[in-house]
């Protein structure tokens, strides 16, 4: 994994270089920041080949022998001629698993892998040929970071740094969709999705059983795969090519967002979206989920029903107030119009948000579905009145600039200083990771595609909305995108001990769940759902705050 940021538990001395982008929201007109490249998806009437490094592209079996020799001469290297197993440590005796198991955490292991013979040649070929190639591989999960950056380097180094976002790093490959697959591993192709693509087996010596499809030597590709030098295709590849128009009556918006108490802060989301700057010819509307609130929720339906085409929805008795997916799925079931903008009830939009919105998609093919998302402003509005608000937007400009808990107190969304965001999104790196559904925005036929949100994580703080992002990408097809412009401001909590930018932490103020993924199962869920996410993720955290309790 790329390096990210360090955190600084004790002050802010690490991080108070980094400014809040507090001016953007008055910004007319949008920017993408990031977007996902089609090319990890299917691309016009190119193929798609999806290449494995390990013994695959690369000569694992000369690394592995060579550097076991170099650290642990005592133990006798077993033969490529001999291996039996695809997981090498099953070929050794259990005696030698641990110094087995280190030969992958020697600094330069991967990186210093030589090419297999023609294998350099043959996926430029492809790509000469128009053909789409994507190096797909597996980190070693004992040695997340330092694998996947020599990786990354062994592909700048062999085959130069623009196929640096040609790489998907994942460990379930069933969840990248292409024509081929050439992999070594026999058993690649279970995982959490039915394949796309097809499994062209790279010879070696433990995968002789597997059946279908082989290629032994590089230069035989083209026989191989079946498929021309020069691209000849006739049927369209791209599943989006084929998708129906999304938003059949025009782009209009219906803004979604569950709601539990917090009535002022309710009040001051509500007066952002009266406040909306539209040019356009296009409408929007929005529909808040009440989940058993006890405060006065029908005098802030009552006030604002008149400014804004406003529905509430007040659900029966709840077992647990905490039912965010559900909420979310119920009110987007109630929208009428094409497309969602997912909220939060404690968030304010940029005054353009809608017209940027609208604008971007208006410039994009509408049967392209773009997934949104973009940076958190944490501020406290506690003191401040919607009327305000409503009298001038520009009240959102003395809203005090916060550290907040729900940022484990960064001065920038953790997702632009810590995250990486703009970097990972492009290259396709975890993605869904970086959308939450307090500012996640898409296509309602999408939603209805993969089933909505799951309910499952009803209850639980969290991870809900990175399942949903992630279905939303690998299954609906969408384009994560990041996209300035579409700002937003995070309300903290009234009462709680925000703490002003420029001000000093004090650790004990921070036992919230976020902090203890150890007792929450929707952290476990997550994990067991995303192959690769909870050593990506623990990563993260780690660096974002040491004081997060892992499972």
């Amino acid at each position: 994994m790329a390096p990210n940021m360090p955190s600084n538990p004790k002050g802010l001395s690490g991080d108070a270089a980094v400014v809040p982008a507090s001016k953007v929201q008055k910004t007319e007109g949008y920017s993408i920041m990031a977007e996902a490249s089609p090319e990890h998806y299917h691309g016009d009437n190119k193929l798609t080949v999806l290449v494995d490094m390990d013994n695959t592209l690369c000569d694992y079996e000369e690394a592995f022998a060579r550097t076991l020799k170099a650290t642990h001469p005592d133990v006798e290297v077993v033969p490529a001629s001999k291996r039996l197993n695809w997981d090498i440590a099953k070929d050794y005796p259990a005696s030698a698993a641990e110094k087995v198991k280190s030969i992958c955490g020697v600094p330069g292991f991967f990186e210093g892998m030589r090419a297999n013979e023609g294998a350099v040649e043959a996926v430029k070929a492809m790509a000469d040929a128009g053909h789409n190639v994507l190096i797909v591989t597996a980190p070693d999960p004992n040695f997340y970071a330092q694998c996947s950056q020599e990786k990354y380097n062994w592909v700048e180094k062999h085959l130069g740094a623009e196929w640096k976002s040609k790489v998907v790093l994942t460990r379930d490959k069933t969840t990248v969709r292409g024509d081929f697959l050439v992999d070594d591993k026999p058993t690649c192709d279970a995982g959490a999705m039915k394949p796309e693509w097809e499994l062209v087996v790279f010879d070696q010596t433990y995968n002789k059983a597997k059946q279908g499809r082989r290629l032994s030597q590089w230069s035989a590709w083209r026989e191989v795969l079946g498929v021309k030098p020069e691209l000849d295709c006739t049927l369209c590849r791209n599943p989006r090519q084929n998708m129906e128009n999304l938003y059949p009556n025009g782009i209009n918006f219906s803004c979604v967002f569950p709601s539990f108490n917090q009535e002022s802060i309710v009040r001051k989301t509500l007066a952002g979206l009266v406040n909306q700057k539209i040019k356009s010819n296009f409408k929007f509307e929005v529909v808040i989920v009440d989940n058993n609130s006890t405060d006065d929720i029908d005098a802030i339906y009552k006030k604002y029903r008149t400014k804004l085409d406003l529905t509430l929805v007040q659900r029966r008795k709840l077992e647990n107030t905490f039912s965010v997916p559900s909420a979310r799925n119920m009110g987007i079931q109630q929208a009428k119009y094409d497309y969602i903008i997912g909220m939060d009830s404690d968030v304010i939009l940029n005054e353009n948000f809608l017209e940027n919105m609208y604008q971007f998609l208006s410039s994009k093919p509408n049967n392209v579905p773009y997934m949104v998302t973009a940076e958190r402003i944490f501020v406290c509005t506690e003191g401040h009145t919607d009327d305000k608000l409503l009298e001038d937007y520009g009240e959102t400009e003395r809203y005090p600039r916060i550290l907040s808990k729900a940022n484990y107190f960064k001065p920038r969304d953790n997702r632009f200083s810590h995250g990486q965001i703009l970097e990972n999104v492009k290259k396709g790196w975890q993605p869904w990771a970086y959308f939450y559904g307090m500012h996640t925005a898409f296509p309602k036929k999408i939603w209805q595609k993969i089933g909505g949100y799951n309910e499952v994580y009803d209850g639980w703080w969290g991870y809900d909305d990175i399942h949903f992002a992630w279905e939303m990408t690998v299954k609906g097809g969408c384009l994560p995108t990041v996209l300035g412009g579409t700002e937003v401001f995070h309300q903290e909590p009234y009462g709680s001990q925000w703490v002003p930018l420029g001000g000093v932490v004090d650790k004990l103020g921070t036992s919230n769940p976020r902090l203890n993924k150890k007792d929450n199962p929707n952290w476990q869920r997550i994990c067991d759902t995303i192959d690769g996410y909870a050593e990506w993720k623990t990563d993260y955290y780690q660096k974002l705050a040491g004081d997060i309790v892992m499972l």
